[in-house]
């Protein structure tokens, strides 16, 4: 099954892979544990699930879901077993939609969760234009968005950060990041295979939208990832 954007184009590869069986079988092993530890060099376990899991607020929307694999690590979390909490999920394809979703209710059964298909890409969803959220997830989505307006995404979704509210993310950069030969060879096959699109993307470009659109940011290179934490967005 595949999604269709706002203006009614059908997405590429980079969307279209996100199969049930790719999410329940191939996603988890491959891009979490094999791609990020020995390609990206940024670990799922010591790097991004605790900068997830500290920077999640019981009011939160995460967008780019994959498997909701982050969202699963941190509501096991102790401490928020029984506190009940409100998730609202964006994605362009509906089967990822779905796989997160009921990771999410098998480790948190009390949690509300909403789900919208949407290019992050375009204006907001209708279902979203009301909302208001304590934090604010995009973990693993611009280097799979393709276009030179992709980052825009940052002056669309910040209206829906609360003032005292926190957006997290990372994202893989381009080939100028490079560690070595092989991940370089790398990144240049999954931008030719269409899964990737971020053959130049760079950290000082992302840094340079995200200080347009908030006031306090903070960003870290863990190999070819890039993380950013920001505060304090500035209202249009």
């Amino acid at each position: 099954m595949s999604a269709t954007s706002q203006t009614g184009q059908t997405p590429g590869l980079y969307a279209n892979i996100y199969t049930p069986t790719f999410l329940s079988i191939i996603y988890d092993v491959v891009v979490l544990r094999f791609n990020l530890r020995y390609m990206w060099r940024c670990r799922t376990d010591t790097v991004l699930e605790p900068f997830f899991a500290e920077n999640f607020s019981r009011r939160h929307l995460d967008i780019g879901v994959a498997t909701g694999y982050f969202l699963a690590k941190a509501l096991s979390r102790p401490f928020r077993t029984h506190v009940k909490h409100s998730i609202a999920l964006v994605d362009l394809n509906p089967n990822p939609l779905n796989a997160a979703r009921a990771r999410i209710l098998s480790e948190a059964p009390n949690a509300t969760v909403e789900t919208v298909v949407a290019d992050v890409t375009e204006p907001l969803p209708k279902a979203l234009q009301h909302s208001m959220f304590d934090s604010i997830s995009m973990f693993n989505l611009f280097h799979c968005i393709p276009g030179n307006e992709k980052l825009r995404a940052f002056s669309i979704y910040k209206d829906l950060l609360a003032d005292g509210g926190v957006l997290t993310g990372c994202t893989v950069l381009g080939a100028s990041h490079a560690t070595n030969w092989f991940n370089y060879l790398y990144v240049k096959l999954y931008n030719r295979l269409g899964i990737f699109h971020n053959l130049d993307d760079k950290r000082e470009d992302y840094e340079r939208v995200l200080k347009e659109n908030f006031e306090e940011v903070e960003t870290t290179l863990v190999g070819m990832t890039l993380l950013f934490r920001v505060t304090k967005p500035l209202r249009s």
